[in-house]
């Protein structure tokens, strides 16, 4: 595949930023809430992104005369229902890209996040307040807010990050091709798979492909892993893990394209197929049910809840219950891990909602599992964006 193939791509045109923002002030409205403030850092971007299509890139220390040193490295809009956002980023050297690239007219840099956010609440009258990225939202600029506006009542909620799961057509188009350099990605990662080559190898050549065709910046750090190193799930390559001969390798590489995030899982095994122990054929054979499973179940109405026990009653068939982590699946947006998250979630899915299906089984000391595609909700059920094989070998 070449870039030419998947580039340029029109830009989202600004009316859908407006429509976004009214969304939100209808989701706000209908939680009884005057305003919301959404809240992003440089690693979840997708509130502020969404809303402005500013975000920041880097976290770091910041000095300034009066205050000393602080962490900059967020952002913050107060959207009320009535009246003019207001965009606020904390790294002052990066304002000028900020006021470039945002959908707001007033957007400034404030060292003093918190307390200007309380002054602006104050300012015009507003009572109760609800915070997106309630848990990441520091305290430092929480306590200072309140200070400030004092009468305010402040409540965590969801509602941007539920106006942000139902994906537009523009929205959907950038996840398409986000799906297409996975694909890309992962196949050229297992085409490197041999029996002497190590982690690492095979890593970096998954990655370059990502960069080639996609953004420079990925949705998140690959996870590959290869044998017994495989079965924590999350591990990153190494140089020193050699391949062996029975051995295989995972891949979970995660692209970006203009700036929405792809996600896929596939293993592939080093030597011949003779080669594959009947424990890891069982085990691959039961994640790729599990996925299947798991995928012929969606359609609208349908809870994240329900799909993970669709995806534990298979695993408890094949007598691997006991290897199957919680998590079978989670939303994929600007943000690489979004709502709806698959744990305990008994949110209804609704059509335009995206997100991956990713059973995963890990057996300690022997290997760990993981066939990952990223799924749109349709009328009838969903349609799959994920087409790389699925298989152990090349010509599976």
């Amino acid at each position: 595949m070449r870039a030419s193939d998947l580039w340029p791509i029109e830009p989202i045109a600004d009316a859908e930023y407006r429509t976004r923002t009214e969304a939100v002030r209808a989701a706000a409205s209908a939680e009884g809430l005057d305003a919301i403030i959404a809240y992003s850092n440089a690693k979840l971007t997708a509130n502020i992104r969404y809303l402005t299509s500013y975000y920041t890139r880097f976290v770091g220390h910041q000095h300034t005369r009066e205050h000393g040193y602080y962490i900059f490295g967020a952002a913050a809009a107060l959207v009320p229902v009535d009246g003019e956002p207001v965009l606020l980023t904390d790294a002052l050297w990066d304002v000028v890209r900020a006021q470039e690239m945002s959908k707001y007219a007033d957007t400034r840099a404030s060292t003093q996040m918190g307390a200007d956010l309380g002054r602006l609440i104050a300012k015009h009258g507003l009572r109760r307040v609800g915070i997106d990225n309630w848990y990441i939202f520091p305290a430092r600029d929480y306590l200072a807010l309140t200070a400030a506006a004092q009468d305010v009542e402040l409540v965590p909620t969801l509602a941007i990050s539920r106006v942000r799961a139902v994906k537009s057509p523009a929205e959907l188009e950038r996840h398409r091709r986000a799906e297409k350099i996975a694909d890309a990605a992962a196949i050229a990662g297992m085409k490197a798979v041999e029996p002497g080559a190590n982690e690492y190898e095979v890593g970096l050549v998954a990655e370059e492909e990502l960069r080639r065709l996609g953004d420079l910046e990925t949705a998140g750090g690959c996870i590959i892993s290869a044998g017994v190193n495989s079965a924590s799930g999350s591990s990153l390559p190494t140089r020193r893990k050699k391949i062996e001969r029975g051995e295989w390798v995972l891949f979970d590489v995660l692209p970006k394209f203009d700036g929405y995030a792809g996600d896929i899982a596939r293993m592939r095994l080093a030597g011949d197929p003779s080669d594959l122990s009947e424990e890891l054929r069982h085990l691959h054979a039961t994640t790729v049910l599990m996925n299947a499973e798991v995928t012929k179940t969606v359609k609208p109405g349908v809870t994240p809840a329900h799909l993970n026990a669709v995806a534990k009653a298979v695993a408890d068939d094949a007598g691997l219950g006991e290897y199957k982590i919680e998590l079978v699946g989670h939303g994929v947006g600007l943000d690489i891990h979004d709502v709806p998250d698959y744990y305990y979630d008994d949110y209804e899915l609704r059509v335009g909602e995206v997100f991956t299906i990713e059973p995963c089984l890990l057996k300690p000391g022997v290997a760990g599992t993981r066939i990952e595609d990223v799924v749109v909700v349709t009328d009838t059920g969903c349609e799959v964006l994920t087409n790389a094989p699925r298989g152990l070998f090349l010509d599976d």
